[in-house]
C-alpha cells in the first residue's frame, strides 16, 4: 500500500485527465492487494518435558497452534531453545542483564531438526527418531517450542499466498517462526514476512516521576518503562521495568520523561534519551552476533523498552521473527517476492518518552542454486525498528532508541545476482525538530550478512536402501544436498551399536552409493550419519538391513568324512588375511583352534591331537568376514 501511494499521488484529483484510468488501476491494485491473504504453514508447540524413550527423545507438548499444519509420522520438526535462564550480573547497576564472562547465553537460540515417529494424545506428546544431542533447558525458566519444518512440495512449487508465522506469545511459549522446505525449486511470487513477529515490546509509564532518578536499573514499580523481551525468560517481577536490558530486550524508560531503549539481535540496541535529567534513558540490548555466526542458533529480534512520560509516552516495538528455508533452488516471479524479518518502530509517539525499537530477526538460507532475473528482483531484509520520537518541536524530548539489526545467514555465497540484502539498525528517535535524535542500534549496514556459514539445516535424504548384490551388502541414497556434507556409512550386527565403515563425500549430485568393504554373514543394519562443517548439526538416517545368507556362506570342507585332516574352501576375494578356523563339537564345546593366511583360497587343518569320531560344526572368521560349515570324523 506504501507503494500504491507513492506512485499515484493525490487520487482526489478532479481535474486530473487520466482520473478513470487512475481509479481502475487502483481498484485493480487494491483488488489484488486484498487478494493476497497471509497465511500460515507450520504448527507450534510449547515443549513441557523431553524425555528419552528406548534411545529416541519424547516431547510433551502443550499450547498447540495447529491452524497451519499438523504433526505427522515420518515429517521434520524443529525444537528450538526460544529463551533460556541466563542473565548475567543481577546488581542494580548498568551491568545489570548484560552478558556473562565468555559471553554465555545458555543454550538460547539453539536448534535441532529431527524426524517425528509417532504422536501421542493423552498426555499429547511427540517422539522423534533419535536423541536429540542439545541440552534444552525446558524448566520454568526457559522456554522451548517445537515447529513443523513444513515440506511444502518434493518437487517444484510456485507460491500462491504470503506466508507469515503467528506472533510470538511469550505466555503460551510458541510462535513466530516460518520454517518451509521445498525438495525442487521453490518460485516466490508473495512475501514470506515475519515483521514484528518476534519478542515483544515493553509497557509505557505514564505515571509522572519528577524526580531524576537514573540509578534504578530495575524494578516493580509502574513508575518506570517495562524492559521489552527477549532471550531471558523474565519469572521475576522486580526485574520487569527500569533502564537495564534483559539481554536481548531493551531496557525502560527510567526517569521523567525517558525514552526506551532498543531491542538486540546482530548488533545492540541503541540506548533511549532524556528529556529534562541528564541520565535515565533505557539501555540497548546486547549484541548477539557471536553466537549467530556458529549456524546453529536462531534468534527472534528482542523487544524495545517502553518509554517513561508524565501523559504521553509510548510502548516499545515488537522484534523480527526467524525464516528457516531449505530448498534445492530459489528463483522468482513477478509478483511481490520478498523475504523480510524487521523489528517493528515503537508504537506511536510520546511527548515526553518514547519506547525503543525492537530488533529485526534471524533469516537462514539453506539453498542449492539461485535464478533470480533482474526484471523480478527479491529483496531480503532484516532490519531493525526506528525508536520513537517525542513528538516534541521545540524542547529536547525523551526519545526512543533504535533496534538492532537482525541476521541474514547464508550456506552458500552472500552475494547473489539480482538479490537485494539488508542488515540495517534502526534510527533513533527524534527529540525535538532541531535537537537531534536518540542513539540509533549499533553496527554498520550490512554486519549481519553472512554468507559461507555452512549446513546449518540437516540434508534432506530422499531416498535409502540398502541390498545384497553379487554377495556384498550395497548401500544407495539420494540427497538435495549441499558441496560440504559427509555422509558416514555405519553397520551394526544388532542394530543398536554401530560402527563406521566408511565416508562418501558429497559433490553436490542427487545420486550416491556405497559398497560394504567386509560384508558380514546374517542380518546387518546400515545407517548414514550426514554431518557439515562450522559445527552443523550430525543427522540419521534410518536404519535399512541386509540378509546375508546364501550358499556361498556355506564352507565347504574336504574330504569329508575327514580323518587325521582336512581343508576349507574360503569364498571370496578373502586371499592374505589372517583367518580363525575353532571346531566345536555339537554340544557346543571347542575341541580346536588355529589360525592361517589362505592358499588359493584354501586352509588346511591339521588337528593337534585326533578327535574323536563324531559330527563336528567349524567356523571361518576374518576382519568382516564369517563362514561355518559341518564335518565328520570317522
Amino acid at each position: 500500500m506504501k507503494q500504491l501511494y507513492r506512485t499515484n499521488g493525490n487520487l482526489s484529483c478532479k481535474y486530473c485527465t487520466f482520473l478513470p484510468y487512475t481509479l481502475s488501476l487502483l481498484f485493480f491494485l487494491l483488488f489484488t492487494i486484498i487478494g493476497h491473504t497471509q497465511t500460515i504453514k507450520n504448527a507450534y508447540a510449547k515443549v513441557n518435558s523431553i524425555a528419552t524413550v528406548g534411545g529416541k527423545s519424547q516431547l510433551t507438548i502443550s499450547n498447540e497452534s495447529l491452524n497451519g499444519y499438523t504433526w505427522a509420522v515420518n515429517k521434520e520438526v524443529i525444537v528450538i531453545q526460544m529463551q533460556d535462564n541466563v542473565l548475567g550480573n543481577t546488581t542494580n547497576s548498568s551491568l545489570f542483564g548484560g552478558l556473562l564472562t565468555g559471553n554465555n547465553i545458555g543454550n538460547a537460540g539453539a536448534f535441532e531438526v529431527a524426524t517425528v515417529t509417532a504422536v501421542g494424545t493423552s498426555p499429547k506428546t511427540i517422539t522423534l527418531d533419535r536423541a536429540l544431542t542439545r541440552p534444552f533447558n525446558t524448566g520454568s525458566n526457559a522456554s522451548v517450542q517445537v515447529v513443523s519444518f513444513t515440506s511444502l512440495s518434493t518437487g517444484n512449487i510456485t507460491t500462491d499466498d504470503d506466508i507469515t508465522a503467528i506472533p510470538w506469545d511469550g505466555n503460551l511459549g510458541r510462535g513466530g517462526i516460518v520454517a518451509i522446505s521445498v525438495g525442487g525449486t521453490l518460485t516466490l511470487r508473495h512475501e514470506i514476512n515475519v515483521d514484528g513477529k518476534g519478542f515483544a515490546g515493553g509497557a509505557s509509564s505514564a505515571n509522572k516521576d519528577p524526580n531524576c532518578n537514573d540509578d534504578n536499573y530495575f524494578s516493580n514499580s509502574t513508575n518506570y518503562g517495562a524492559k521489552g523481551e527477549g532471550i531471558y525468560l523474565n519469572t521475576d517481577n522486580n526485574y520487569t521495568r527500569g533502564r537495564a536490558r534483559l539481554l536481548s530486550g531493551g531496557g525502560g524508560g527510567n526517569s521523567d520523561g525517558a525514552g526506551g531503549a532498543g531491542g538486540s539481535n546482530f548488533s545492540a540496541g541503541g540506548n533511549g534519551a532524556l528529556d529534562g535529567c541528564s541520565d535515565g534513558g533505557g539501555l540497548g540490548g546486547v549484541a548477539l552476533g557471536f553466537s549467530l555466526l556458529t549456524g546453529n542458533r536462531a534468534f527472534l529480534g528482542g523487544g524495545g523498552g517502553g518509554g517513561q512520560g508524565r501523559s504521553s509516552q509510548s510502548d516499545g516495538g515488537n522484534g523480527g521473527g526467524i525464516i528457516l528455508i531449505r530448498a534445492g533452488g530459489l528463483k522468482t516471479s513477478c509478483g511481490s517476492p520478498g523475504i523480510s524479518a524487521n523489528g517493528k518502530a515503537a508504537v506511536g509517539s510520546g511527548s515526553y518518552g518514547a519506547g525503543g525499537g525492537g530488533a529485526a530477526g534471524t533469516i537462514i538460507l539453506q539453498i542449492k542454486s539461485y535464478n533470480v532475473l533482474s526484471a523480478c528482483r527479491l529483496d531480503i531484509d532484516a532490519n531493525g525498528g526506528r525508536g520513537g520520537s517525542s513528538g516534541n518541536i521545540l524542547s529536547s524530548g525523551g526519545a526512543g532508541g533504535g533496534g538492532g539489526q537482525g541476521a541474514i545467514l547464508v550456506t552458500g555465497s552472500a552475494l547473489m545476482s539480482n538479490i537485494s540484502q539488508s542488515t540495517k539498525p534502526g534510527a533513533g528517535g527524534s527529540k525535538c525538530l532541531f535537537c537531534g535524535s536518540a542513539p540509533g542500534g549499533a553496527g554498520n549496514d550490512g554486519d549481519g550478512e553472512q554468507g559461507g556459514i555452512g549446513v546449518v539445516l540437516p540434508v534432506r535424504l530422499l531416498f535409502f536402501n540398502a541390498e545384497s548384490k553379487n554377495d556384498k551388502a550395497v548401500l544407495s541414497w539420494s540427497s538435495a544436498d549441499e558441496l560440504n556434507v559427509t555422509y558416514t556409512v555405519e553397520r551394526s550386527t544388532d542394530g543398536i551399536n554401530f560402527t563406521s565403515i566408511g565416508t562418501v563425500t558429497g559433490t553436490g549430485q542427487p545420486n550416491y552409493t556405497f559398497t560394504d568393504p567386509n560384508a558380514i554373514t546374517g542380518t546387518v543394519y546400515y545407517r548414514l550419519v550426514m554431518s557439515g562443517d562450522m559445527n552443523a548439526q550430525i543427522i540419521y538416517s534410518s536404519v535399512k538391513h541386509v540378509s546375508r545368507t546364501s550358499a556361498t556362506q556355506v564352507a565347504a570342507a574336504y574330504p569329508n568324512p575327514a580323518h587325521d585332516y582336512f581343508y576349507i574352501r574360503v569364498t571370496g576375494d578373502n586371499n592374505n588375511k589372517q583367518h580363525k578356523v575353532t571346531v566345536t563339537d555339537l554340544a557346543g564345546q571347542v575341541v580346536y583352534t588355529t589360525t592361517g593366511i589362505p592358499a588359493n583360497n584354501i586352509i588346511k587343518v591339521t588337528p593337534g591331537r585326533v578327535l574323536k569320531p563324531g559330527l563336528y560344526m567349524f567356523r571361518v572368521t576374518s576382519d568382516g568376514y564369517e563362514q561355518a560349515g559341518k564335518l565328520m570324523i570317522q
